[in-house]
């Protein structure tokens, strides 16, 4: 109403103003009408208009006049008149000035919460102008913060009093707060043919065990009741009762102060798929186009978004091929069959559009990702044919970068007329909108390794080291530094990721770091720095991009302190020998060492998700050469597939292969820092950590101290099987050895294997793994770890 208002009261301007408009004249007398009740006063309103006494009167200029005012936030409402006299025009600028707030508010009527916690939530700050509307965009705020506290009838009223003569003034928030009242369930009635926990995951109501009802709270505002209705309907059509109705919710009084929030629910029937056909094509055989869509089967459920999806998979196959119709619109036309109402008949109405050429590619919505991050994702060129298809791959991608909220792509007129073989020229837009692509997180880490640490990270997955002008984003790089210290372990990591190094598909990766940890024979600190390079490579028969082939080269300190002095013995122990010192010998030997390494790897990952993956793989091979004060060569390989062995449950089983050999390129040994151990919740759970490996025996004693060796084998197997969101529970069975020399495949005095049950809880940036093993079979003197825990993905 406020807008028609307005638009009334421009029409009229103009029109009054039409003969002033024919013949000049000049203005008499500006005015200004305070439409408040504030006083003062208004003779500043008329120094920042252009249109003053005495100057020729100009429509325009009011018009800018009242857009300026307008836009300098001072006016909750602007308008202008112009009055015809005898000697010219008489020209009134209607204001009404927003109120400067001034603390503090004034609370009445409040019990539950505070003033500082009401003055919190209203957002109000001092010395700020706000307008009767921005006044009540606060009175809702403090309302929503009442309704999440479960009192659904509260209400919030805020009064204006004003101070001193001009438009200074003070709040009052008049709080009627009504009977506080939890809901105690979310009641479906006449759900009888969907999983109500379908449901209830739809609209967020999680039972206390569920992790993700930790995080999120259930719907408790009004705006959030009613999208629950919407919700609830959503998965009744997606399950094939297209005519559900969901009225509600009632709140229904349980006593105690709790309530049940009642949605009626009328399914109406469930309806499955009969006949399909596609009409409405001439460019393409409907044969063809129902193989490249992937139709539904008959007799499938006729859900919404199953029909859709297939209705989108057309209009991609007939803007693709050889004639590229862009604008192509796919109708859903449902038929009830004849021999059974609940049986649909479904034609998928085509309506063709039409060859087009692009003219230009347009980004627009990037506030500070440059164009060329975006540019580069997309497939399509000025002068290509427009394809559907790729243009649905470049927006994947695009979305595939976690850069922006949403990705959307359309055609606009280029005014280039057409080309020869009369194809449209149009412009392609992708439209983004950017989203928050930083984080800075403090918290605290855990293992049974590692014990309790406290890590900080700040990261950026759009950044750019050559615009601080920017706060270093929007460049497409990879920025992290991570800080960890804790009573075993202190790390310092800094890293930078360029994915497009020169323009091309280079991958640039640079970092430094120090890592130190605490071992019970010794302290061992890595402090380095290095440089990756990697590039896709293309095999036969395919030669499509399969992995990526690379180098890294690094430079590494290693400082070795701190040692145990005791005398161990040997490889084969004979009671009447007084051993040595072994690790002093070691520390001797190897210790304050300087290492580069060259290292030659080809990875690939196909993994669906890099977090919580259930289908796909992520291989390496790699092979390391060493120089400086330790010289040695390594070769391994790692190996992680995901199959996703009962998709209707999401039942994933994950097998991983791992193995490594190393030796120096002397007769000597291999230091004991850079030699192979297993053991632990991150390689064989049920072993305490470093334990899976040959084993050297304290003098006269029964304990044993992890040495270390030069092949290593292992591999796990895990089976997880999601209870509700966030939950997951793991069968696994892991085994693995550590042998003595290079390429020794004599594994049975150092094989572990083992089996157990754990518990995933999939806390997004905090996932927790919580296992309980015990070995089958195990080295000798190891001991075991019945209970491991850790903190992070997938080890």
């Amino acid at each position: 109403m406020v807008k028609y208002a307005a638009m009334k009261r421009t029409i009229a301007f103009f029109a009054s103003m039409l003969p002033a408009m024919l013949f000049a004249v000049d203005v008499v007398e500006v005015k200004i009408r305070a439409l408040d009740a504030f006083g003062g006063d208004t003779s500043s309103v008329i120094s920042r208009c252009q249109t003053k006494a005495g100057e020729p009167y100009d429509p325009v200029t009011v018009t800018r006049d009242v857009g300026s005012l307008r836009e300098s936030g001072e006016f909750e409402d602007i308008s202008a008149d112009a009055k015809r006299l005898e000697e010219g025009v008489e020209v009134t600028f209607y204001v009404k000035r927003k109120m400067r707030y001034r603390a503090p508010a004034t609370v009445d009527g409040a019990e539950f919460f505070g003033a500082s916690r009401i003055m919190k939530e209203s957002e109000l700050k001092d010395g700020y102008l706000y307008g009767e509307a921005d006044l009540a965009a606060a009175a809702a705020r403090i309302r929503t913060a009442y309704n999440k506290k479960h009192f659904p009838d509260a209400k919030v009223v805020p009064l204006a009093t004003a101070v001193g003569d001009g438009n200074d003034c003070t709040v009052t928030f008049v709080i009627d707060e009504g009977e506080r009242v939890k809901v105690r369930d979310f009641v479906f009635a006449g759900c009888e043919s969907v999983d109500e926990k379908k449901l209830r995951d739809a609209i967020g109501d999680y039972p206390w065990w569920n992790p993700m009802g930790w995080f999120f709270d259930a719907p408790a505002t009004a705006a959030q009741l009613y999208e629950c209705r919407e919700k609830i309907a959503t998965v009744f059509r997606d399950e094939g009762f297209l005519d559900v109705s969901v009225e509600g919710p009632e709140r229904v009084p349980a006593g105690d102060g709790k309530a049940d929030m009642r949605f009626t629910i009328d399914e109406g029937a469930k309806y499955t798929i009969g006949e399909m056909r596609i009409s409405g094509l001439t460019r393409y055989p409907e044969a063809a186009v129902r193989e490249k869509s992937e139709l539904p089967e008959a007799g499938e459920i006729a859900g919404a978004k199953t029909l859709a999806d297939a209705a989108h998979r057309i209009e991609v196959v007939v803007g693709s091929g050889d004639s590229g119709l862009a604008d192509t619109h796919v109708e859903v036309k449902r038929f009830p069959s004849a021999a059974d109402p609940t049986v649909l008949d479904i034609e998928f109405a085509v309506e063709e559009g039409v060859p087009v050429v692009i003219d230009e590619v347009r980004i627009v919505g990037n506030d500070y990702t440059k164009d060329k991050v975006i540019r580069r994702e997309i497939s399509l060129a000025p002068g290509d044919r427009m394809l559907a298809d790729r243009a649905e791959t470049s927006q994947r991608r695009l979305e595939n970068l976690d850069y922006f909220k949403r990705v959307r792509y359309y055609l606009e007129s280029s005014g280039a007329g057409k080309d020869a073989n009369g194809a449209e020229y149009r412009n392609l837009v992708y439209e983004v909108e950017e989203k928050n692509t930083g984080s800075f997180m403090v918290g605290l880490g855990a293992s049974s390794v590692d014990s309790v640490y406290v890590t900080a990270e700040v990261s950026q997955s759009n950044f750019d080291i050559f615009a601080p002008g920017k706060l270093f984003r929007g460049g497409g790089q990879k920025g992290r530094l991570y800080v960890a210290a804790g009573p075993r372990i202190q790390t310092y990591e800094a890293s930078v990721t360029e994915p497009h190094f020169l323009g091309r598909l280079l991958e640039l990766t640079v970092e430094g770091y120090r890592r130190q940890r605490w071992y019970d024979e010794y302290d061992l600190v890595r402090s380095g720095a290095g440089a990756s390079l990697s590039y896709p490579v293309k095999f036969w028969p395919t030669w499509e991009p399969f992995g990526r082939f690379g180098f890294r080269l690094g430079g590494e300190y290693i400082e070795f302190d701190d040692v145990d002095n005791s005398r161990y013995y040997g490889k084969r122990i004979d009671e009447d020998d007084e051993g040595r010192r072994i690790f002093k010998e070691e520390a001797r030997k190897y210790g304050d060492a300087a290492e580069g390494v060259l290292r030659f790897f080809w990875s690939h990952d196909s993994r669906d998700n890099f977090r919580i993956p259930t289908s796909g793989s992520r291989t390496q091979l790699f092979a390391d050469l060493a120089g400086g004060d330790n010289e040695y060569w390594r070769v391994g390989f790692n190996h992680r597939n995901y199959f996703n062995v009962w998709k209707r449950y999401n039942h994933v089983l994950m097998v991983a292969w791992r193995g490594e050999t190393i030796d120096s390129f002397d007769s000597g040994d291999v230091p004991i820092y850079n030699r192979m151990f297993l053991g632990g919740p991150r390689s064989i759970r049920g072993v305490e950590y470093r334990n899976v490996s040959p084993l050297r025996r304290k003098v006269k004693r029964d304990d044993w101290a992890p040495w270390g060796g030069q092949t290593l084998f292992c591999a796990n197997f895990e089976y997880t099987v999601p209870i509700v969101k966030m939950l997951r529970l793991a069968v696994f069975s892991d085994v693995g050895s550590v042998a003595e020399d290079e390429f020794d495949f004599d594994f049975g005095d150092t094989l572990a294997w083992t089996a157990g049950l754990g518990i995933r809880l999939d806390i997004p940036m905090f996932p927790i793994r919580l296992d309980f093993a015990t070995p089958i079979e195990k080295p000798k003197h190891s001991e075991k770890e019945i209970f491991s825990f850790t903190v992070g993905y997938d080890f």
